[in-house]
């Protein structure tokens, strides 16, 4: 009497190994996909978690139909490209950007502000604090210590321009 697993090959045996691991290209698809989903862990953005998916939606199509690596290949691209456009603005929607609020010019004029290092006249190295974020600054009149109050006079690019409120007397 002759065995049922011994008249079948073992790489054809279903009780063995599931039929979708004994197409080996179904495998590399699927396993492939993971991978780079996994690998989006370690980068920022989500545009390998989108290669991915198509990686697992190929292996998948591959699955039912008996296609070329050619037309493989190109399902993989032409998902990837369609998935990264439609994903990526569907993330844009759900996760919008956090922009940040420029800081009108005339908004900015004769605030006071708090020296976190000493202003030195005419010479970067100051810094101030405005609005919870440090800025360079330099002064014109006097060298301004740390610990003490500033008024803004205007801004060059991201260094801004200040006067003590009270002169020190010399």
């Amino acid at each position: 009497m002759k065995k049922i697993y011994e008249s079948v090959p073992l790489w054809e045996n279903a009780f063995f190994m599931p039929d979708f691991l004994s197409n080996l290209t179904v495998t590399i698809w699927i396993g492939g996909g993971i991978l780079l989903i996994l690998a989006e862990f370690f980068t920022p953005g989500t545009f390998i978690a989108f290669l991915g998916t198509s990686g697992i939606i190929t292996g998948i199509v591959v699955y039912f139909f008996d296609i070329s690596l050619g037309w493989q290949l190109g399902l993989w691209a032409s998902l990837s490209i369609f998935l990264i456009y439609v994903g990526s603005t569907a993330i844009r929607k759900i996760f919008p950007a956090q922009t940040e609020r420029s800081i009108p010019e005339n908004d900015q004029i004769g605030k006071l502000v708090f020296v976190v290092k000493d202003v030195l006249v005419e010479r970067k190295g100051g810094r101030i604090l405005f609005q919870g974020v440090e800025w360079d600054a330099i002064s014109e009149k006097a060298r301004i210590p740390q610990g003490s109050k500033a008024r803004i006079l205007s801004r060059d690019n991201l260094t801004f321009l200040v006067e003590p409120l009270e002169l020190p007397e010399e």
